[in-house]
């Protein structure tokens, strides 16, 4: 049967596959023997073993901190041992399925030999000889599984340290980086593929959360770069990690449990608000646009009006729909002011209309209809003056006669009012 095997069982020498090391030629060398005596299942096992083993000199060769940030969200073990004096000791508390998700994501082990390990996996669990199975592992399972990792797995050279991010980011860590570094750092990243942005992403995110210096004051000025070039699956991740934050604050594993208030700084700088789920968000537009009701309740207060106005558009204006009334109700009711005038603040609130589409101005309108808070100053001249502008300027923009028609009942009532 020798004469028809793939290579890395007929001879998995380093002459023919440089990346593998007497550890691993043991496993595969029994795992052509288990073959050769009958036993396909155990040799699936063998060629499993050497493979895991590969993986895990890959991960120690690419960045332990790498993988930490890769695995950071998968289910299973995922605590490596530094101070294992063997392989096995440092993978002890490390599930293998979770090595191969994270050797993956980072790009070290391909998605077509990952498959063919999940695929190895599942016949550990289903076709081996310890469970009784109708899906027998056959000679033929052996061959193709072992002739794809051959392909994807063992022929490849180990990673480079050299070209992975976390050897381009080792100084953020250690050292405050002058002008001139953190230009050469944006130029790297401006130059990353996609799945080296990914993994610099992740690892970045950490960095925020954990909070430890300089590295922190580093990556604020460098994340920007690596958010421009992220995709929009990235980026919800951001906003997922502040939401689970929320949900479990003892998930913050940072020193001074900032980590939440960390990465909305860092949302905000970016303009990733939007990307945090629509619960988090609405709570987050909910306590910012407080400090704009405060202001309009109080006397003499038309600077805090405008300074609670700018911090609102500071958070964007993707205003999820369940905050809708509670943060446009302050909007409209500063816009309106009171019997003295209004503040500026009505012109640095203006992104919060232009965003809106026919929907959502109709919504708007219907506030001065009946909502109590947008009603509450409307008997007055000047806040009923620009409500009436307000609900015109709609009017202008509102294709739909029906909805016209609807807009004039409104602007009558609130001229009686």
């Amino acid at each position: 049967m020798t004469e028809n095997l793939p290579t890395i069982l007929s001879e998995p020498r380093i002459d023919n596959f440089p990346a593998i090391i007497n550890t691993e030629i043991d496993f595969l060398n029994e795992a052509r023997k288990l073959l050769n005596d009958g036993h396909p299942a155990y040799s699936l096992l063998a060629i499993w073993s050497a493979a895991v083993h590969n993986l895990r000199r890959r991960v120690e060769t690419y960045s332990i901190e790498l993988f930490h940030s890769a695995v950071k969200d998968e289910s299973g073990r995922k605590k490596y041992s530094k101070d294992g004096e063997t392989i096995n000791e440092r993978w002890a508390n490390v599930d293998e399925i979770v090595l191969i998700n994270g050797t993956t994501k980072l790009g070290i082990l391909s998605k077509k030999a990952g498959k063919a390990l999940e695929m190895i996996n599942w016949m550990r669990n289903h076709a081996s000889p310890a469970h009784g199975s109708d899906n027998r592992v056959e000679n033929e399972d052996v061959f193709g599984l072992a002739l794809i990792l051959q392909k994807n797995l063992f022929v490849d050279d180990m990673p480079d340290p050299g070209h992975s991010p976390s050897g381009l980011f080792e100084p953020i860590k250690i050292s405050i980086l002058d002008n001139e570094k953190i230009d050469l750092l944006k130029d790297q990243i401006r130059s990353f593929k996609q799945s080296d942005i990914r993994i610099t992403f992740g690892f970045m995110l950490d960095m925020i959360c954990t909070g430890t210096q300089p590295s922190l004051d580093n990556v604020k000025l460098l994340f920007n770069d690596v958010w421009t070039k992220s995709n929009d699956d990235l980026k919800k991740v951001a906003g997922q990690r502040y939401y689970s934050l929320i949900l479990e604050p003892d998930s913050d594993e940072s020193d001074d449990k900032g980590a939440k208030i960390r990465l909305l700084e860092t949302l905000i700088d970016v303009d990733g608000i939007k990307y945090i789920p629509e619960s988090a968000r609405a709570n987050i537009y909910r306590r910012v646009v407080k400090a704009l009701a405060l202001a309009k309740d109080s006397s003499y207060a038309w600077d805090d009006e405008e300074k609670a106005a700018k911090s609102l558009l500071q958070f964007g204006t993707n205003i999820p729909s369940i905050a809708f009334e509670d943060v446009y109700q302050e909007i409209l009711t500063v816009s309106c002011g009171n019997y003295w005038g209004r503040s500026g603040s009505y012109e640095i609130l203006y992104p919060f209309y232009d965003i809106l589409n026919s929907t959502q101005l109709m919504k708007l309108a219907r506030l001065f209809e009946n909502n109590e808070r947008v009603q509450s100053e409307l008997f007055q001249t000047k806040p009923k003056k620009q409500a009436i502008s307000i609900l015109n300027i709609i009017k202008d923009k509102i294709t739909i006669q029906s909805s016209k028609d609807e807009l004039d009942k409104i602007i009558k009532q609130v001229e009686n009012s």
